[in-house]
């Protein structure tokens, strides 16, 4: 499937759609329109689909960052809110940055003009506009298949930079970087002849054991690195060596390494293809002293040797926050997991070593494992959520919350797991165990392919099955209503019997949101227990639980056929299980991944701390209006002005390496995952929400949405 071009009903104008992320954009103009085809290798840059229209004029539903090129892909402007430019008549590429890869290609003068409410661009009369768009979906190219062998894994890992669409500093942009191919396990070692792995020339040198292998999986695909066994633990390219057996220990000089090398990376790619100012290389160079556009030019051992003559703690400061660390278990059944992994880029470490001697951090991890035990095997509570604000348990005397000495519906309390603080958006951990927060990351999740759902439509079901509880269908019902760029359609069903439970989950739906009981057996219905470990199959994209010790029935359906969803590993108090409940689908709702939405509820509800996220982290259902999900933290407010720092948090279509713009300052462009800091006025951050009144505010440790700030500011 590749991205369609589709008129609009109720207004002129015509929306691109991608069926395949179920991701829409709408594009107005002054009178009726009808999208042809064109052709997609008429684009500078790779499309996979095109139309051509003629207009005079397109107007945007709100203000995006825009690229404009010549003929020659000269940049010869970047334009954003309230900003405007205007060119004579000439050959142009525009780029729009928004939930879709969209690109427009006209020969005319062009008006740009932005504002607070929309986008328009104008041109000298009625004139061909040809639009090109590519799907930000990818799918791993092939599969490898390795033995046990660590040599073979070695080999197998050594593939991965295959998906590479360049080796330049300009990989660094999310775009080109594709899937890496599949990895399985087999009885030998097998490359297809289809997979291409780039002669960049690094090398990664480690021990042949799996965790040193696993943790620089992510160097090796974003350098195109052959990973081979030695003694002396190293990336070495040309005259350039790095080592990895320094004072920091070797994971941490992995980690540096490829934290140092992308972000300047990101720094010296400004002298690329969009030569804009970035806020990140204003920074880095007020602390150091590099020629970035000879080094955009110079060869990979030359920038590396220049971007590591500076020490790490010069740069700590100003690099970006990474979105996400994943503990991974050195066990050879985890290899299958790291191409979806590092397709993210996400930074893989090992769980620490145990010791016979605690330590206090051991002793912390013991205090957070043994809050799960609460509940004796002599004293269980029952199936009911309680009313208690705080979310304690209480107690009866029922048979079935035990099985065998064990609560039933969550694991037995010897697999949780406890991962340390990194310094990181969001945790997952991979393998056996659970951890305690962030997300147990399933392998068939990934291979779990897309349901049937509408194209162009976020279906939602919700069912209810206590009416004590609806007070939760109450709150989230106007959370999940319709936005102007994203269409969604709720089913709400109440009181769902076994047979009509069945049905739901067997439905293709994007969401499926439950409000209820769980009572370790299976989904409470009216004429019984529904255990989802009964299913041969499910339809449902994504899943909340929000039910008490909903761990196994989560894990049922991931193995049914879901991707994403989140559970919860204790008893819930019904009025915070609530507020869980409205966060949650608030954030979904706006764009932001499953892992990200539960690392953000976590930290922002009372009872966070009691779910994790199961399956795939970086799942999305809905698009963001920031394109790429933003919060704004409010540090200071006074009755004219807000100071707010602001947190991007990645998306698979717009990863890490992005870059965002804030509506509320005329400053320079940031790398997306933040923190950016940002002092607008009062009256100017009003006008921003009205327009997009989804986006969520800290304040005070509360999450809000926009509209309900400036209803009560």
């Amino acid at each position: 499937m590749v991205p369609r071009f589709d008129t609009l009903d109720e207004t002129p104008g015509f929306e691109v759609v991608d069926p395949i992320e179920t991701r829409r954009f709408p594009l107005s103009t002054p009178s009726a329109v009808e999208p042809t085809p064109a052709d997609p290798d008429s684009f500078r840059f790779p499309v996979t689909s095109a139309c051509t229209i003629e207009t005079s004029a397109l107007t945007l539903p709100y203000t995006v960052l825009a690229y404009v090129w010549d003929a020659d892909g000269e940049v010869l402007s970047e334009l954003a809110h309230d900003e405007s430019a205007e060119f004579p008549r000439d050959e142009y590429l525009i780029e729009l940055n928004v939930p879709i890869k969209l690109y427009l290609r006209v020969e005319s003068g062009v008006r740009i003009e932005s504002d607070t409410d929309s986008m328009r661009l104008v041109f000298e009369s009625e004139t061909p506009v040809t639009v090109g768009a590519r799907s930000f979906s990818e799918d791993p190219t092939g599969t490898v298949t390795t033995t046990d062998d660590p040599v073979d894994v070695m080999a197998a890992v050594s593939t991965l930079g295959s998906a590479l669409e360049t080796t330049t500093c300009e990989r660094s942009w999310p775009t080109l970087r594709e899937h890496p191919p599949r990895v399985e396990r087999g009885d030998e070692l097998s490359v297809p002849d289809g997979i291409e792995v780039p002669d960049t020339g690094v090398t990664v040198e480690v021990p042949p054991n799996y965790d040193a292998i696993y943790s620089v999986a992510p160097l090796a695909y974003y350098f195109g690195a052959e990973v081979v066994s030695g003694d002396t633990p190293r990336l070495t390219v040309g005259e350039f060596e790095r080592r990895f057996d320094g004072a920091e220990g070797f994971e941490d000089e992995v980690v540096r390494t490829l934290e140092q090398a992308f972000f300047l990376d990101c720094v010296t790619r400004t002298e690329g293809h969009y030569q804009v100012e970035l806020a990140d290389r204003n920074h880095v160079e007020s602390v150091v002293d590099l020629d970035f556009a000879d080094l955009y030019d110079a060869p990979l051992d030359e920038q590396l040797s220049a971007y590591f003559s500076v020490p790490y703690s010069t740069l700590a400061d100003t690099m970006p926050t990474w979105h996400r660390v994943a503990y991974v278990r050195p066990d050879p059944e985890n290899v299958e997991t790291l191409p979806y992994l590092v397709n993210d880029l996400t930074v893989l470490r090992t769980p620490p070593q145990p010791s016979y001697e605690e330590t206090e951090k051991m002793r912390e991890t013991r205090s957070a494992i043994d809050d799960f035990k609460r509940t004796a095997p002599s004293t269980v509570r029952s199936s009911r959520r309680p009313d208690e604000a705080d979310g304690s348990d209480w107690t009866d005397e029922s048979d079935w919350a035990v099985e065998n000495g064990r609560r039933r519906g969550v694991p037995p309390i010897e697999e949780y797991v406890h991962m340390p603080d990194a310094d990181a958006l969001e945790l997952a951990w991979v393998g056996d165990g659970t951890p305690i927060r962030g997300t147990k990351v399933l392998p068939q999740a990934f291979r779990n392919s897309k349901s049937d759902t509408s194209e162009d439509i976020i279906d939602i079901t919700v069912v209810c099955n206590d009416d004590e509880m609806r007070e939760e269908w109450d709150a989230v019902a106007e959370v999940y209503a319709n936005r102007e760029t994203v269409n969604f359609d709720v089913d709400v069903h109440f009181d769902a019997s076994m047979a009509e439970l069945q049905r739901l989950l067997q439905t293709p739906t994007d969401l499926f949101h439950y409000i209820g009981h769980i009572d370790g057996r299976g989904f409470e219905c009216p004429d019984g227990i529904f255990d989802a470990e009964a299913l041969d199959g499910v339809e449902i994209e994504a899943f909340v639980l929000n039910a008490c010790r909903s761990h196994d029935q989560g894990i049922a359906l991931i193995d049914a056929g879901s991707r994403a969803g989140i559970v919860s590993l204790e008893n819930v108090g019904n009025r915070i299980a609530v507020e869980f409940g409205e966060t949650l689908a608030k954030l979904v709702h706006n764009g932001f991944s499953v892992g990200s939405a539960l690392e953000i509820a976590r930290k922002y509800t009372a009872i966070g701390t009691h779910y994790i996220s199961l399956g795939d982290p970086g799942l999305t259902l809905a698009q963001s209006d920031d394109v790429i999900p933003l919060t704004y933290v409010v540090d200071d407010e006074s009755a004219n002005q807000m100071a707010l720092t602001i947190h991007g948090y990645p998306t698979r279509e717009h990863s890490i390496g992005s870059v965002s713009k804030s509506y509320l300052e005329d400053g320079p462009q940031f790398l997306s995952t933040g923190p950016h800091n940002v002092l607008t006025e009062r009256e100017q951050m009003r006008e921003i929400l009205a327009d997009m009144p989804h986006t969520p505010l800290i304040i005070d440790g509360n999450l809000v949405l926009g509209r309900e700030w400036t209803n009560c500011s």
